[in-house]
């Protein structure tokens, strides 16, 4: 059977963690916040680079050759973003086989060159 100390140590602690809890959940909400502000604003820049490549009204020349750009970073922790890419990129050379790479950054590019080291 518990002491009347033990059982009053036990409350204090359920006391301490529902208040870290607390306030953990009001940083996670500050951060979220945040990324939603930084969402929209990037949602904005996005549509006028698309409204942009709309009214630039640039049509492919016969016979041209197309050449596939790539850009990633040399370091970080995006690996989800990395390997997105990499993936898009070899899917697209997997269909147009003789395409030139350019990548810029390191990251893609060892994802890329294992595939297709002559295409880059």
């Amino acid at each position: 059977m518990a002491t009347l100390k033990e059982i009053q140590n036990r409350l204090k602690s359920v006391t301490n963690i529902s208040k870290i809890t607390a306030s953990m959940k009001m940083i996670a909400s500050t951060k979220t916040t945040r990324a939603q502000r930084a969402m929209t604003v990037a949602r904005n820049y996005g549509k006028v680079s698309d409204d942009f490549v709309k009214q630039a009204d640039v049509k492919p020349v016969e016979g041209a050759k197309k050449l596939v750009i790539t850009v990633s970073s040399d370091k970080g922790l995006c690996g989800g973003i990395h390997s997105w890419l990499s993936r898009t990129t070899r899917r697209y050379l997997s269909e147009h086989g003789d395409t030139p790479v350019v990548i810029l950054g390191d990251k893609a590019k060892v994802q890329v060159q294992r595939a297709y080291p002559d295409n880059i």
